[in-house]
């Protein structure tokens, strides 16, 4: 009896196991490149637009002596606030929690406040160096908890320039964002 060989040709299951093991773990690692590269250009986009709205609110109200007026919807008419942030009819952050603007001290400060952070955005950008008291800036709030107005409530952490507590260090920063969820922490920064 003769036997014939056949020629099949194909992967074994072994080497195709293996081959999406690989593709598996590659994707693990793209996505978590991927979360951190959102995570850093969210970080930033906020820093910006801070630094943008102070600038803005500055010259807004460079002839008067007082912010009295400042909301946020004055502020979206003006120009502060973009379409990017407002909706019409309340300001969000790109974090998809709401952005505050108010005033302070008989309304000689004003106060932006950035509200549904997460633990890591808040300790990112609360650790950011905001400038010292001679750039205008009088102090953060920052707090594990959302904040519903310019006011510092029950578990917020005041950090002022005039104490020299800024920029916060790191271990300053988590202690204040703590909070009994994730993605609910807040910040508010306070200028004069």
């Amino acid at each position: 009896m003769t036997m014939k060989h056949t020629h099949e040709a194909g992967r074994s299951m072994i080497e195709m196991l293996g081959v999406l093991a690989i593709i598996g773990v590659l994707s693990v690692g793209g996505i978590a490149g991927y979360s951190q590269a959102m995570s850093k250009y969210k970080v930033s986009k906020t820093t910006d637009q801070v630094q943008t709205m102070v600038t803005n609110i500055r010259t807004l109200f460079a002839g008067q002596r007082t912010y009295a007026g400042l909301t946020a919807e004055n502020a979206y008419t003006m120009g502060i606030l973009t379409d990017e942030t407002w909706d019409g009819a309340s300001a969000s952050n790109a974090y998809g929690g709401s952005i505050l603007l108010n005033t302070a001290n008989n309304d000689h400060y004003f106060v932006i406040t950035y509200n549904g952070l997460s633990r890591d955005a808040c300790t990112r950008i609360s650790m950011s160096d905001w400038g010292d008291s001679s750039s205008g800036l009088v102090g953060l709030n920052v707090t594990g908890s959302e904040q519903d107005d310019s006011k510092a409530k029950a578990g917020t952490t005041n950090f002022e320039t005039a104490d020299g507590d800024l920029p916060l260090k790191l271990t300053d920063a988590v202690d204040a964002c703590k909070g009994d969820t994730d993605n609910n922490a807040a910040i508010s920064w306070v200028y004069r």
